[in-house]
């Protein structure tokens, strides 16, 4: 029993270590950052040397204020939810009733960096899959490593589509939040003949075109953190900083092509410091600073997949668009999130599964 405890105690400890010495290492490393050329979250602020986006803001809208209405998720003003930028659209005609989803649709979810090493915040949405689970949604999650880089990782995606059942009729969705859509694009590129079953990818807060906030901390990290030892992730290939650099993300995008037959969706967040998580504050700021809105890790334009759809702007930091870190982590603030990323889980697989309707 004392052993039991020891170890538990340990754990937790170094855990507390992580987290104060990486606030410790942004007080000291993260200002100031190079200011970006145009820091607007719009369509023309889409990462260098990529296809034009698609607008899909309008219905993605449409679909979570009906969600929202619907209160099943509690209280929620889909207007404070979502951001409504000045280049948003305004709708054409009456929303129409909610959209279907596809019986035929297969949902597999890839979490972010060092997931695997805190268990205790779950996978992405994971209330809301199984709330989704229990009206006959098909959704399931691709465990990765939490300390890996992104063609590590692509691998282990590739592993998993190739445990599926082989299915004509079946429609594959990535959802990636996070480095989970770093993940998921390298893997397309990686691993085409696995790639070919994939219909859709959805990235949620994905640092698409990286963030300069790895570029400055990867040395820190490969030299300090990625040494430490965790019981619940291996250290992997300890790339998973590298991973994340805007110079090689911006780079790797630029020269390579994403599938052409994938459809891609990109949902976005950033947030008033305000309503960020106390444990987001350094890196908010840093960016902040560099004049980019944000979500505490990722700049808005480095959200977006290029050729793809922007289902909308998220008014959650990084953590709450995702997982349940403030209603777990007791000194993390109050006012839990779980109802907005209810209705926004729902409406993208809606958004989703009505765009596929029309597709081949």
């Amino acid at each position: 029993m004392r052993r039991t405890c020891l170890a538990a105690m340990l754990k937790v400890s170094a855990r507390c270590f992580v987290v104060l010495a990486a606030g410790a290492t942004a007080t000291g490393c993260l200002l100031p950052l190079p200011p970006l050329p145009d820091p607007s979250p719009v369509l023309r602020g889409s990462p260098p040397n990529t296809f034009a986006l698609s607008d899909g803001r309008v219905q993605f809208r449409e679909i979570a204020c009906m969600l929202a209405d619907r209160g099943l998720s509690g209280e929620q003003d889909c207007e404070r939810l979502i951001w409504r930028l000045a280049d948003e659209p305004q709708p054409v005609a009456p929303p129409g009733p909610l959209p279907p989803l596809d019986p035929r649709l297969k949902i597999l979810v890839v979490p972010g960096a060092f997931a695997e090493c805190f268990p205790e915040y779950g996978m992405p949405f994971e209330d809301a899959a199984a709330a989704m689970r229990r009206r006959g949604a098909r959704i399931d999650f691709i465990a990765v490593g939490g300390r890996s880089g992104a063609d590590h990782n692509a691998a282990q995606i590739a592993d998993a589509i190739d445990r599926l059942p082989a299915d004509s009729d079946e429609k594959i969705v990535l959802i990636g939040h996070s480095k989970g859509t770093v993940d998921i694009l390298h893997f397309l590129v990686n691993h085409p003949r696995q790639a070919a079953r994939v219909r859709t990818v959805v990235s949620v807060s994905g640092p698409v075109g990286g963030s300069p906030l790895a570029d400055l901390l990867a040395g820190v990290y490969q030299s300090v953190f990625s040494r430490m030892p965790f019981t619940d992730c291996p250290p992997g290939d300890r790339k998973v900083v590298d991973s994340l650099r805007r110079s090689e993300q911006t780079a790797w995008l630029a020269s390579h092509r994403l599938p052409e037959h994938v459809r891609y969706f990109s949902l976005a967040s950033f947030a008033r410091r305000e309503d960020v998580h106390p444990l987001l504050l350094f890196t908010y700021d840093a960016l902040s600073a560099a004049g980019e809105r944000n979500d505490g890790y990722v700049a808005v334009a480095d959200q977006l997949i290029p050729g793809g759809t922007l289902l909308g702007c998220a008014n959650l930091d990084h953590w709450d668009i995702a997982l349940p870190v403030r209603e777990r982590l007791n000194f993390g603030g109050v006012g839990s999130r779980a109802g907005a990323r209810r209705i926004l889980f729902e409406a993208m697989l809606l958004a989703v599964s009505e765009a596929l309707r029309f597709s081949p």
